[in-house]
């Protein structure tokens, strides 16, 4: 039986033009997990997996250097681009060209603090998304992402293992598709999976006879200090 303990990236640059590299308190998120990690021996890793995007790698730098910096070492990694993110930014584009005058964003995108109408939007779009409703829109449909990811999952779950414990560094939208596969629950779930799922923040699934459950979800004991919520981020 394997134990995948799933990390999505820390906090990306989402008000820059680059948004697929880490913010300044990404680095910070991404420092804390790392250093909870590197502290506790029953994080140990058989082997690591990686998505192929930069806030997943940068993530996954912090936590290599923090094993290093305490005498213990990683397995070398494997990056899997079959468990990137799907294009956010497309698929938000797409929704406001298809749907110009829908009342959740009334003809303007919401503000980065204004974290509920972000949430909102986010919502319909990837519900016009996993609908069909945007997919002469996009490279990327909705199915076509779940199938990819679906290949990553599907190595993921069958990976022979010697002690079982397998460290991913990935984005919210995949480690949804974990959890779908695991609770086999509908799309909309999956997506609301996805808009609860914090930067930097632990997920742990089993893997038994290359089927996957789910053990926690969002859990961010690295930063479960009351001073520490000013890291607690989505976006």
């Amino acid at each position: 039986m394997n134990h995948v303990l799933a990390i999505r990236h820390a906090q990306a640059s989402f008000d820059a033009d680059d948004y697929d590299q880490l913010s300044a308190r990404g680095l910070e998120q991404a420092s804390r997990l790392a250093e909870y990690l590197a502290a506790d021996p029953d994080f140990g890793f058989d082997a690591v997996v990686c998505g192929a995007m930069r806030r997943h790698r940068q993530t996954l730098e912090a936590i290599e250097a923090a094993f290093a910096k305490v005498g213990r070492n990683l397995p070398d990694v494997e990056i899997d681009a079959d468990l990137n993110e799907f294009d956010h930014g497309a698929v938000m584009a797409a929704f406001l060209a298809e749907f110009p005058d829908h009342a959740v964003w009334r003809g303007k995108m919401p503000d980065k603090a204004d974290h509920s109408g972000i949430v909102q939007f986010l919502a319909a779009a990837l519900q016009a998304w996993a609908a069909g409703q945007l997919e002469h829109r996009l490279r990327e449909g909705w199915r076509p992402f779940q199938h990819r990811v679906g290949r990553g999952i599907a190595r993921l779950s069958a990976r022979q293992v010697t002690g079982g414990r397998i460290l991913l560094v990935s984005s919210g939208g995949v480690i949804a598709q974990l959890a779908q596969h695991a609770l086999q629950v509908p799309d909309q779930q999956a997506i609301d999976f996805n808009l609860s799922l914090q930067n930097s923040a632990i997920s742990e699934f089993r893997v038994r006879a290359q089927q996957l459950h789910l053990k926690s979800w969002n859990t961010l004991p690295h930063l479960s200090a009351h001073a520490d919520r000013r890291l607690w981020t989505h976006f």
